[in-house]
């Protein structure tokens, strides 16, 4: 016998084996191995040593295995392997696990191994609760971790909060556990195995050439052993995104789990995409509920890796300004590929990543000769092959400057190509153009053959803050109609001035977007700009604030919507659903919108705009940058005397400096917020001051205090919003009350929270006074009661889109069963100070 030795213990079943023929049987084993491999490989975990059980899979892992791999990564890789296989099989051939994770010593002797370790694992693969909980569950996979691994291993995790504890009796062992339901009992790992995004914009019809650079792209599809970067990088209008595109297109199907793309703004209008915003956008194309994305970069890579483990996903990044940009975004297992475009080449991916490196040139002659005759058509080439060289020549074999030459040839048959070169000619290009004259008298030829009225929108389309543009947006920048405006895009996109992402929705190449801001700023007067940027700005004001009223109906307006002009589009939204997707798709746009609005000091469009611009950065967790928002929301604010906006702006600070850990700086911002509110006289305000400086206290755990101000507000809210305020103060007394311990009290306070809240039309109403009552009877030791009104609030959060602070503190709460300690009634704390539990939004607010 030798010595004992620390082993990670890993145990699956097959669910119902025996119920099946021997035929059957062999075929669920093959099966179950496979996957059993497939995910351990997954999390490159093949040194296991595996022994067979008949119907199922005995796993010792050594330590050089992490065991956060055995959560991270292996229950999401058994689940689509399992998927895959029972999507090829008749019903009798499918297969369900039950999976059992400890860890322990562990001693070998002559028959194998033993310890008491591994027969607590085998006891638990066995416990009536995981049965159970498979044979409830939708999903084909169901996890038991003992204590100890759930306490070292699981709790560290990103789903910990799904795990739920159970008892285990079974013979001599009496226990409790962990279960979790990898694709069945959390939205977010359901959508792990479910959702398949495919987020390509359009590809170009008459793509042409570049078939040593497919090629290129083509030898990296066979690697299935390492994660596989490409970093395709060339010139501006040399063709990047077009190639990326078109290729990923094309061989999509090889990615049977989706895939992303995303313009990481590196060299285009306004500030480059951070990490954290394209993060945010992936999590949620994989599947992932608002609630569930974490606040911190490292947070959200991490999440987005675990959700990509096990997965074959095609990943664009389009148009990289760094390699620092790229990296959060990278996957860290087996499978995945990533395109990254940028006019840089990217040199720190190449040495500390292993890309890649894919130059793109200019075409050769022959691409480019390809190119045009698909645009202009053979008969005009052979008529004029002379001409045509000629316009090749001039174009400098650039593609963006080709296609838009070519379309002007296509759309004149009544001249010939020699008459449009010569018209070229006249236009600064000169004999011996090189790329950047090429493009610039390409775009000055094309520009100035466009109607007055094509002309003038594309104008306006410059100055247009965000990356892209709508129809709507288009049709305010133009102060038009829509149907005007359609036609306009249209006829731009035909010449490509313009490209078109989806339906409705416009894109500029960033040397045209710089081209079309110059013409604004040359060829209209300052006074014509400055009423086009108005009418922009105000048109997003107004479909800010419509979105944020639709999606918080209980809320009362901060700020009444701006007046447009009669000529400019509304949206209806009428639907929560809608507002969501507008807010979702215009993220980008409304920030700068915004950023524009503060350098133009239109102080009423800042005041409307900071609550979406304020709602996206908290959403990505970009603090600095929301204290940003909110100094410049207040000083807005006051020089347009809006005492609501200001005092909104300091709360907005408050909650910022909170998510800092910055406790004295969020409390004066709240003692200003006050002071503001006292010299207007409003009482409602008032009221809503002191119950943030309420929560404030109760995050500090400082739950007498809190107590105290509460107190005090409760009797200034009672004619607010039909009783909603006073609603959300009795819920925060309900958690201070519950803080010190007197449990019955913190019971009344919520059910009143509850009764006022639901009558005053709140979503919320019902839900987070649920909350709070769980959360005493937790402390009263009622933890089956406990339980039970949780699940009561995850089932109505499933419905409450628009809270997903609520649905996430429910799952906070998911060590619901552990008694809480006693708290101590604390003392004031210093600058800096506090309990850094976690964070969360001010209750209902």
């Amino acid at each position: 016998m030798g010595n004992a030795v620390h082993r990670t213990i890993l145990v699956v079943d097959v669910a119902s084996f025996a119920t099946r023929t021997n035929p059957r049987q062999v075929v669920v084993r093959e099966g179950m191995y496979a996957a059993v491999r497939e995910a351990l490989e997954a999390a490159q975990a093949t040194s296991c040593l595996l022994e067979d059980r008949g119907d199922g899979v005995f796993v010792l892992a050594p330590p050089s295995v992490p065991k956060s791999v055995f959560v991270d990564v292996v229950p999401y890789a058994l689940v689509a392997a399992l998927r895959q296989h029972n999507a090829a099989r008749p019903e009798v051939e499918r297969i369900r696990l039950r999976m059992a994770l400890h860890a322990g010593e562990v001693t070998y002797d002559d028959h194998g191994a033993t310890s008491a370790s591994i027969n607590l694992t085998f006891r638990l693969l066995d416990a009536a609760p995981l049965k159970a909980a498979l044979a409830e569950s939708s999903g084909v996979l169901a996890v038991i971790t003992s204590a100890w691994f759930y306490e070292d291993v699981v709790r560290h995790s990103t789903d910990a909060a799904a795990y739920r504890q159970v008892q285990v009796d079974i013979k001599e062992t009496s226990t409790t556990a962990w279960i979790y339901l990898p694709d069945h009992q959390s939205p977010i790992t359901a959508a792990r195995v479910e959702q398949v995004p495919r987020q390509l914009p359009l590809a170009v019809r008459d793509f042409t050439g570049r078939a040593e650079h497919l090629a290129a792209l083509d030898s990296l599809l066979p690697d299935t052993e390492a994660v596989v970067i490409s970093a395709l990088d060339g010139t501006a209008g040399v063709g990047k995104t077009t190639l990326a595109v078109h290729w990923a297109h094309r061989v999509q199907h090889r990615f049977p789990d989706g895939t992303l793309h995303v313009n990481l703004r590196g060299y285009g209008p306004g500030e480059p995409a951070t990490p954290a915003e394209a993060l945010d956008g992936f999590l949620r194309a994989l599947g992932t509920p608002p609630e569930m994305i974490p606040k911190t970069v490292d947070a959200q890579a991490a999440q987005y890796r675990t959700m990509l483990a096990g997965r074959r996903v095609l990943i664009v990044l389009d148009n990289a300004n760094s390699a620092e940009q790229v990296r959060p975004l990278l996957p860290g297992s087996p499978g995945c590929l990533v395109l990254v475009t940028s006019r840089a080449s990217l040199t720190g991916l190449v040495v500390n990543e292993a890309a890649g490196r894919i130059a793109l040139d200019l075409m050769t002659r022959e691409e480019a000769l390809d190119l045009v005759t698909k645009v202009v058509g053979e008969r005009r080439v052979e008529a004029e092959p002379d001409a045509i060289d000629e316009l090749i020549r001039m174009c400098a074999r650039l593609p963006l400057a080709l296609r838009i030459a070519a379309s002007w040839v296509a759309t004149r048959p009544d001249l010939t190509v020699v008459d449009v070169l010569d018209d070229l000619n006249l236009d600064t290009l000169g004999m011996n153009a090189d790329e950047t004259t090429a493009i610039r008298g390409v775009f000055d030829w094309s520009y100035q053959r466009l109607p007055e009225d094509q002309a003038r929108m594309f104008r306006r389309l410059g100055l247009n803050p965000g990356p892209e543009t709508s129809l709507h947006a288009a049709t305010a920048v133009a102060e038009t109609d829509i149907a005007t405006a359609r036609r306009l895009l249209d006829c731009l996109a035909r010449a490509h001035m313009i490209q078109v992402i989806t339906k409705d929705r416009y894109r500029l190449h960033d040397l045209l977007r710089a081209y079309a801001t110059e013409l604004a700023t040359n060829c209209d007067t300052a006074g014509d700009r400055k009423q086009a940027s108005h009418a922009l700005l105000s048109w997003y004001a107004h479909q800010a604030n419509a979105a944020h009223e639709c999606m918080y109906p209980h809320l009362r307006p901060l700020q009444p919507r701006p007046r447009t002009s009669d000529g400019d589009p509304v949206i209806s939204f009428m639907t929560s659903a809608e507002a969501i997707a507008w807010h979702e798709t215009e993220s980008a746009n409304v920030t700068a919108a915004f950023d524009l609005a503060c350098r133009s000091k239109l102080h009423q469009q800042v005041v409307v705009l900071a609550k979406a611009t304020k709602e996206i950065l908290d959403r990505r967790g970009q603090v600095s940058q929301l204290v940003k928002v909110n100094v410049s929301l207040r000083d807005a604010a006051r020089a347009c005397g809006d005492r609501q906006a200001e005092i909104g702006a300091l709360e907005g600070l408050s909650y910022a400096f909170q998510q800092k850990g910055l406790w004295s700086e969020a409390y004066e911002s709240l003692k200003e917020a006050f002071a503001v509110a006292v010299e207007g006289a409003d009482s409602r305000r008032q009221a809503g001051v002191l119950n943030d400086q309420g929560v404030l206290f109760i995050r500090q755990r400082r739950y007498a205090e809190a107590i105290g101000v509460l107190s005090r507000a409760l009797p200034l809210s009672s004619d607010d919003q039909r009783g909603r305020l006073a609603g959300v103060i009795e819920s925060n007394l309900s958690d201070a009350w519950t803080g010190l311990g007197e449990y019955e009290r913190a019971i009344q306070h919520a059910e009143r929270s509850m009764h006022m809240r639901a009558q005053s039309g709140d979503p919320a109403g019902e839900a987070y006074p649920l909350l709070c009552i769980a959360r005493a009877h937790q402390g009263m030791g009622s933890h089956q009661t406990a339980i039970r009104l949780c699940e009561q609030v995850l089932a109505m959060t499933e419905a409450l889109q628009l809270f997903p602070w609520l649905h996430a503190e429910v799952l906070e709460a998911g060590d619901i069963a552990a008694p809480p300690q006693r708290p101590q009634r604390s003392e004031p704390l210093a600058r800096g100070a506090g309990d850094l539990s976690p964070t969360r939004r001010l209750p209902g607010r």
